[in-house]
């Protein structure tokens, strides 16, 4: 079996290096290291070629792609069977590579794996039970409640469907990074094979908060990427995926996870996160003026509007007044009900 270690990377080439001379430590041939760069202005390709290592692929995109497009790429330059995903402050810890590749011979039938974590110094930061979640509604409901984020995912590669996650990306972002892809990957594979969750603490995970750069991703207007603009952008894209893609009750199941999700990422989170220094330092961003009360009300109407809209096209199960309720009670707001009779 062949695992697949995929760093997608834009400038930061300091810490690709870190990365990098951690990786080769690991000196099985049954790995490679594919680097994919979104146009880096920064020698990253130079820099990987003093390692000398023939298990390192370098693959440059031909313009720039964004986080996501960044993200096909490499999973598109990818041959392993598996492929274990990395952004470029996160990184595999090489002495559990063996470990890594003995779970995922143990459950042949799953789709999509997530391992435990420790910070960058080596404390735990994200800790995990030993479970199978078995595909379809299992692995739909581990998929709302298990942490979606560009490090550390492995995925099976014969069952991604890369082409049509592009059409999506390309629809719903093309002049931003969407960090979405993630998210519509982790939906597909919930229907093909099981979910893995393992105790392993095999990679170390950066978090944002003591995250000392600025983050790479940037955004046109300047705003928060988790401001209400681009969350919407995101939400539509993720409703439509669900909606078009998947059989009737599969899809009711991933459109009520998708509008909780949403609904507390737009208003109770960014409220957080809009306030938040670290936040708006890390993205290079400014706080906005932001109602909840008046966000709430844009919510529950686009929310509406989009399952008016495929309520024609198919029986999703989310009709009439319950839709109200329902986008209510899963933002724990049921006492603003009577401000969305309008």
């Amino acid at each position: 079996m062949l695992l697949s270690i995929c760093i997608a990377v834009y400038n930061q080439i300091e810490l690709v290096r870190e990365n990098m001379s951690e990786i080769v430590k690991y000196k099985g041939d049954d790995i490679e290291i594919v680097v994919s760069d979104d146009c880096s202005t920064e020698p990253i390709e130079e820099m990987l070629l003093d390692f000398g290592d023939s298990r390192i692929k370098y693959f440059c995109t031909a313009v720039n792609k964004s986080h996501d497009g960044n993200i096909l790429n490499g999973l598109r330059n990818c041959r392993g069977d598996y492929v274990f995903l990395f952004r470029s402050k996160d990184i595999i810890i090489p002495e559990k590579i063996e470990e890594v590749k003995e779970t995922i011979k143990t459950y042949p039938k799953a789709s999509y794996f997530l391992f435990s974590a420790l910070d960058e110094n080596y404390r735990k930061r994200l800790t995990l039970e030993d479970k199978i979640f078995t595909k379809n509604e299992e692995a739909q409901n581990a998929h709302d409640k298990l942490l979606v984020h560009p490090s550390g995912q492995i995925y099976k590669r014969s069952f991604l469907r890369l082409s049509l996650y592009e059409q999506y990306i390309d629809k719903y972002f093309p002049k931003f990074n969407g960090c979405d892809v993630h998210q519509l990957i982790r939906m597909d594979l919930a229907l093909q094979g099981d979910f893995v969750t393992s105790s392993c603490y095999a990679w170390r995970y950066a978090y944002t908060f003591q995250a000392k750069e600025t983050s790479v991703i940037s955004t046109e207007k300047k705003l928060n990427i988790y401001a209400p603009y681009y969350q919407y952008q995101r939400y539509e894209c993720e409703m439509n995926f669900a909606n078009n893609e998947f059989q009737e009750r599969n899809k009711a199941i991933f459109l009520r996870q998708i509008i909780k999700s949403h609904g507390w990422r737009i208003i109770p989170l960014f409220m957080l996160i809009n306030r938040s220094e670290e936040y708006n330092r890390h993205y290079n961003s400014t706080p906005i003026s932001f109602s909840p009360y008046k966000e709430l009300i844009i919510f529950m109407r686009r929310t509406l509007k989009m399952l008016k809209t495929m309520k024609k096209k198919s029986n999703i199960g989310l009709g009439g007044g319950y839709n109200l309720i329902f986008c209510a009670r899963c933002l724990r707001l049921d006492f603003m009900i009577f401000q969305l009779q309008v």
